[in-house]
């Protein structure tokens, strides 16, 4: 019996899933990222969870945030690195496949059901037109789908680390107030959880508002980024509604500078955690305000469809496809 393992490994969570080649789920389990020293560890964690067969022969897919060169890869906010041959080797799989994370997510997609995916632009889709992904988490991920015949080739990228660029004198301010900090500011370094912490904290000590004293306590007793979205979702504190806004400018902006460089007339998909959790906030036309701000490409980028992704476990359904296609 094969049974197929996916798992998506991200800088604060991890999910994993071992599933039959049918598609019967036998055991799935999130993990939050920073309680293991490595990724080893995590992984022995969830098969000792498991009861299989000692015949069962196991086919893996890790889908990896972060840069893959052939059999090896990093997680980029992690101190984690492995090798697919020696992982193989140490569990016993017969066989293991690493994938950046978004290439699982670009090739999840087409798991995903219509009330799954929300529609930000109807643009003009081309069927055959390139589709991108951009998403927002722990950091900020990006990838191409290619058409090839009958399906997709899916490009990983690290664009998500390209030179931030700002678009008015506050983002100028921004960026300023970031490289004195960095010295390099990446979309990044603001498009990401730890992002919407840095744009909190820069309007705080511009003084564009008085800082909630609640806020600043859930802020240190739990997950400072969603606290943020969740007290600017409740119009609870206009500071925090502020950085939520400025944030979204700059997704939306980033997301419309992919969209414009590979022209995806196919779609631009945005996944991660963010976006759908603040999905309220990305419907309101601010995103695609920045998304469409393109001087001379305005109303070229307006042709292109922009969808939101609403399935936090994309990614492992991608890599579940993977595991379950892929052979030596």
């Amino acid at each position: 019996m094969t049974l197929l393992l996916a798992v998506d490994i991200g800088g604060t969570k991890t999910f994993c899933q071992l599933s039959t080649e049918q598609g019967d789920v036998r055991f799935e389990h999130e993990y939050s990222s920073h309680q293991f020293a490595c990724f080893d560890a995590l992984l022995s964690t969830f098969l000792d969870s498991v009861t299989m067969a000692p015949a069962v022969n196991i086919r893996a897919c890790f889908a990896v945030a972060g840069p893959v060169s052939g059999r090896d890869a990093t997680v980029t906010n992690l101190p984690w690195a492995f090798n697919a041959d020696a992982l193989a080797a140490k569990f016993g799989f017969q066989q293991v496949q690493l994938c950046n994370d978004f290439e699982a997510v670009a090739i999840g997609i087409s798991c995903l059901s219509e009330d799954e995916i929300l529609t930000l632009n109807e643009g003009e889709p081309q069927d055959e037109g390139v589709r991108a992904v951009i998403g927002a988490g722990t950091g900020l991920g990006q990838a191409l789908l290619l058409p090839e015949g009958d399906s997709w080739r899916v490009v990983p990228t690290e664009g998500g680390h390209v030179d931030f660029a700002p678009r008015n004198d506050l983002q100028v301010a921004l960026l300023s107030h970031l490289w004195s900090q960095f010295g390099h500011v990446s979309y990044e370094r603001i498009v990401s959880g730890a992002g919407l912490v840095a744009i909190y904290h820069f309007l705080c000590q511009r003084g564009a508002g008085k800082a909630s004293a609640s806020l600043q306590a859930a802020m240190v007793e739990g997950d400072a980024a969603a606290v943020i979205s969740r007290y600017a979702l409740s119009e609870q504190d206009a500071l925090a509604s502020q950085a939520l806004d400025l944030f979204i400018d700059v997704y939306g902006a980033q997301a419309g500078n992919l969209a414009l460089t590979v022209l995806s007339r196919g779609g631009l998909y945005i996944a991660g955690g963010i976006a759908a959790k603040n999905r309220l906030r990305f419907q309101d036309g601010r995103f695609m305000s920045a998304f469409t701000d393109k001087g001379k490409m305005a109303a070229l980028v307006k042709t292109i469809p922009v969808k939101l992704i609403l399935q936090d476990k994309v990614g492992l359904k991608g890599a579940r496809l993977l595991a379950l296609q892929y052979t030596v």
